[in-house]
């Protein structure tokens, strides 16, 4: 038989640390978990730029909403460069206000490794067009050229996608 002794601490003082110290650690730890859950669930789900890859009304938000990580956006010789290693959701990359309805041609090289990618125009009544759209199998080095019609007012390109990989676009101006 195993005896048992109990031994009391000289009033109470050590007990009550102890206690409020354990519940201190046990509520941080608990707030820690919880929040590691939370970045968790937000940080692997590209769920909202699957939702949102077909909704005009979504895309034509002033608001971007996007998850990218090592991305380069920069001005090129007469247009733009953005590259991506991972890349999710609606980002702009060009506005341009115009005083009358003019047509502009855009010369476009546009690759991915994996997922699904497009360029839209959004003119100044929010419509969306898509101006050019990407998979694997239809990534190009060789440059696409489009006529896009601009309206007078606000004038977007924004890039759309969802489970995107190895980015490379090339937007080039003519003149």
């Amino acid at each position: 038989m195993t005896k048992i002794t109990l031994v009391m601490p000289k009033k109470g003082e050590k007990v009550i640390k102890n206690v409020k110290k354990e519940g201190k650690s046990t509520k941080k730890l608990k707030i820690v978990w919880v929040s590691l859950l939370c970045l968790l669930m937000t940080a692997c789900s590209n769920e909202f730029a699957k939702r949102e890859y077909d909704s005009n009304e979504k895309i034509a938000l002033k608001e971007d909403h996007y998850a990218k990580e090592v991305s380069v956006f920069k001005s090129i010789d007469g247009g733009y460069s953005f590259t991506a290693s991972k890349f999710d959701g609606r980002e702009t990359l060009w506005t341009e206000k115009v005083k009358e309805n003019q047509n502009i041609e855009i010369n476009f090289s546009f690759r991915l490794s994996k997922g699904q990618a497009k360029i839209v125009y959004i003119d100044s009544e929010d419509n969306v067009t898509t101006v050019i759209e990407c998979l694997p199998e239809t990534s190009t080095d060789e440059f696409i050229t489009k006529t896009v019609s601009l309206k007078s007012g606000k004038n977007r390109l924004k890039i759309v996608g969802y489970d995107c990989e190895d980015i490379d676009l090339k937007m080039i101006f003519a003149d």
